[in-house]
């Protein structure tokens, strides 16, 4: 039962320095690439909303601050899902090592 208690909480910590590293990467890209971007991601969600759905919303709207924070959200569960594999496999291989 120990054992079952230590693994989750290893795979939940590794499911959580991944979304964290992920959203801190991602925002990083966002103002290190701005300038030779030519704008940042609030700028392309904001042209993107304005060619599809011809909504003439400006890159500081509430509209596209929740799409930002949609896109974030989705890219934070994805890092923290490959941190949770990168966990699991370090659980496992250092379990194997533990046996001997």
């Amino acid at each position: 039962m120990d054992e079952q208690k230590r693994a989750k909480k290893f795979l939940l910590g590794g499911a959580i320095v991944g979304g964290i590293m992920s959203l801190s990467i991602s925002l990083m890209m966002d103002m290190l690439f701005a300038d030779s971007l030519q704008g940042t991601w609030r700028d392309a969600i904001a042209k993107d909303l304005n060619t599809i759905f011809s909504l003439g919303v400006s890159s500081a709207s509430i509209i596209v601050c929740l799409v930002f924070v949609v896109i974030l959200a989705i890219l934070s569960a994805f890092g923290a899902f490959m941190g949770y594999i990168f966990s699991f496999f370090l659980y496992k291989f250092f379990g194997l090592l533990s046996r001997q």
